[in-house]
C-alpha cells in the first residue's frame, strides 16, 4: 500500500460527530494538519500502518529522542505499543485520554538499543530503551521507582524474560534484578555482571579450503553463544571479490573462476563475523574412452573395457555402466560383454559413475562370413607332371562362399615322391607354384606313376586342401 493510499484508508476510518460545530472545525483543523504533517508509521509485530502527527515535547527534554504524537480516536495505538518509522523504533509509554474526541496524544520513547537473550538454543532479541536509573528518576515523574539495579530498561510488555535470567546487550553481559509490569510495559532492573568464560559469541563458518571451477555449494555458519549452538541466528553472508565467486542470501557459493577470496558471516544481531579464505582451483578433466573394434560379426561376443584418466593420468577400479542404443542389434551386460545378434549398427556408451562422464563407440555388426575353402587347379586341367625337366604350373585358389578371395596369404608344402626327392622339385610364387619332374633316359627307373603331394593352406591354418600330382613319362 503507498503513502498516499495509506492516509486515505486511515482517513476513511475516522468518523465524526455530524453537526457539533467546535468538533467539526478541530476535526478539520486536525485533519488538514494530518495530511498535511501526517508520517506513516508500522507496528513493530503486526506491521499495522498508523497516521500520526510527530512534535518534540520540549517539557521532557531531557529524554534524548523523546517524541508525542498525535493521532485519530479510531487508530488501535496502545501504551506499550513498539512502533517503527524510518528504520527507528519507538516504545509507546502513554496514553492520553481524547477528550475532545478528535485525536489522541501518546509519548514515545526512541529505542536505542537491543537486549538479547540466549536460552534453549535460541536468540531473542528484544528493542529495549536504556537509560541510567538514577537519571530516570530525576527527570520523570511517570517512570516507578527505582529497584535494585545500574540501569533500567523499559519494552513492550512480555512473559518472555524472567529474573533469573542473563542477558547480552550494549556490549555488556548483565543479570536481572527485578522485572515489573505496569501499563502493558515491562520494566528491566539490571546490573553488568562479569563475562563468563563460556559466554563467548562466536561464528564459525563451514566450508572447504578449496573448490572448482563450476562447484555450486550452500556454505553454512554456525553461531554459538558460550558454547550453545544458536539455531535462528540471522547470518549475513559478503564475499570479496565476486569476479571469481559469489555467495547467495543463503549461504550458496557459486564459484565462478580460479582465484583466491574471503567469504564473511556476520551475525547480524551481535555484529560478530567469521572469514574464511577459500582457493577456487582448475576443474579437474575426467575423461573415458572405449575399447572396442568398429565392427563384429553376428554370433560373435567380445567384451569391451573402458580406459578412465584424472587429468590425463588413468585410474583404475573406477565403477563404469553399460549400455546399448539397440538390444536388438546388440546386447551388453555390466561387464562389458556383448553379443552380436543381428546385422545392423548399434552405439555402445560407456559411463563413468563416480563423476557421471560418458563415451560412446559405433559398431557395425556384420553377417556372419562363409566358411573359408580352398581349390588347386591346373594349367592344363591335369594333376601330371611329365618327366620332362620342363615345370607345370598349378595355382591356388580361396573362396567365401562363391566369391574367391584373393586377399588370403597362401602357405604351400610340398612332398616329392619317396625315393625320388631330388628328382621332383617346387618353387612358389604367392598362390602360384611350379613342379618340375627331372627327365629320365630309363623308362624302367621306376619314378613314372609314382605320386607327390601339394597341399595349400591360409596362414592361420583355418583352412586346407591337399593334391596328389602322378609323375607320368613323355606320351602321359
Amino acid at each position: 500500500m503507498t503513502r498516499t493510499a495509506e492516509i486515505q484508508y486511515l482517513t476513511l476510518c475516522f468518523t465524526t460527530k455530524g453537526d457539533d460545530i467546535m468538533y467539526n472545525t478541530l476535526f478539520t483543523a486536525f485533519m488538514d494538519t494530518l495530511n498535511r504533517e501526517g508520517k506513516i508509521v508500522y507496528d513493530y509485530r503486526t506491521n499495522t500502518p498508523y497516521n500520526v502527527i510527530f512534535r518534540r515535547n520540549t517539557t521532557k527534554n531531557s529524554f534524548k529522542d523523546f517524541i508525542t504524537i498525535f493521532y485519530p480516536v479510531d487508530s488501535n495505538i496502545h501504551t506499550g505499543e513498539l512502533i517503527t518509522y524510518s528504520d527507528t523504533t519507538y516504545l509507546v509509554i502513554n496514553k492520553e485520554t481524547a477528550e475532545n474526541g478528535v485525536y489522541y496524544k501518546s509519548d514515545m520513547l526512541q529505542i536505542n538499543t537491543t537486549l538479547t537473550r540466549f536460552k534453549n538454543n535460541e536468540e531473542l532479541v528484544l528493542p529495549v530503551y536504556s537509560s541510567d536509573v538514577n537519571s530516570a528518576l530525576i527527570n520523570a515523574g511517570e517512570i516507578i521507582s527505582m529497584q535494585d539495579g545500574n540501569v533500567e530498561m523499559l519494552t513492550e510488555d512480555n512473559d518472555l524474560l524472567n529474573s533469573a535470567d542473563e542477558f547480552y546487550s550494549i556490549g555488556q553481559y548483565w543479570e536481572i534484578n527485578n522485572l515489573i509490569h505496569k501499563n502493558n510495559i515491562l520494566y528491566i532492573y539490571s546490573k553488568v555482571t562479569a563475562q563468563p568464560q563460556n559466554h563467548t559469541l562466536t561464528v564459525t563458518i563451514n566450508a572447504n579450503d578449496t573448490y572448482i571451477k563450476g562447484d555450486s555449494v550452500k556454505l553454512t555458519a554456525t553461531a554459538k553463544y558460550g558454547d550453545m549452538e544458536i539455531n535462528n541466528a540471522d547470518i549475513i553472508w559478503s564475499i570479496d571479490n565476486s569476479s571469481i565467486a559469489t555467495i547467495n542470501t543463503d549461504g550458496t557459493l557459486n564459484c565462478i573462476a580460479e582465484g583466491n577470496v574471503i567469504i564473511t558471516a556476520t551475525w547480524v544481531s551481535q555484529n560478530v563475523s567469521a572469514e574464511k579464505s577459500i582457493t577456487v582451483g582448475k576443474p579437474i578433466q575426467y575423461t573415458i574412452s572405449i575399447n572396442a573394434d568398429d565392427s563384429y560379426t553376428v554370433s560373435d561376443t567380445p567384451t569391451l573395457t573402458a580406459t578412465t584418466k584424472q587429468d590425463g593420468t588413468e585410474v583404475t577400479g573406477q565403477t563404469i555402466t553399460w549400455a546399448s542404443s539397440d538390444s536388438s542389434i546388440a546386447t551388453i551386460d555390466s561387464t562389458g560383454k556383448v553379443n552380436c545378434i543381428a546385422v545392423g549398427s548399434v552405439t555402445f556408451t560407456a559411463t563413468w559413475t563416480e563423476h557421471n562422464v560418458s563415451a560412446t563407440k559405433d559398431i557395425t555388426v556384420k553377417a556372419k562370413a562363409p566358411p573359408l575353402t580352398a581349390t588347386i587347379t591346373s594349367s592344363d586341367d591335369k594333376f601330371t607332371v611329365k618327366i620332362s625337366g620342363y615345370p607345370k604350373t598349378f595355382t591356388g585358389h580361396f573362396w567365401n562362399g562363391t566369391v574367391e578371395d584373393t586377399s588370403v596369404e597362401p602357405d604351400w608344402s610340398f612332398t616329392p615322391p619317396s625315393g625320388f626327392e631330388n628328382d621332383v622339385t617346387c618353387t612358389y610364387n604367392g598362390l602360384t607354384v611350379s613342379i618340375t619332374a627331372a627327365r629320365v633316359d630309363d623308362p624302367n627307373c621306376g619314378i613314372i606313376g609314382t605320386y607327390c603331394t601339394l597341399t595349400l593352406q591360409d596362414k592361420d591354418h583355418t583352412t586346407s586342401v591337399s593334391q596328389q600330382i602322378k609323375i607320368v613319362s613323355l606320351m602321359g
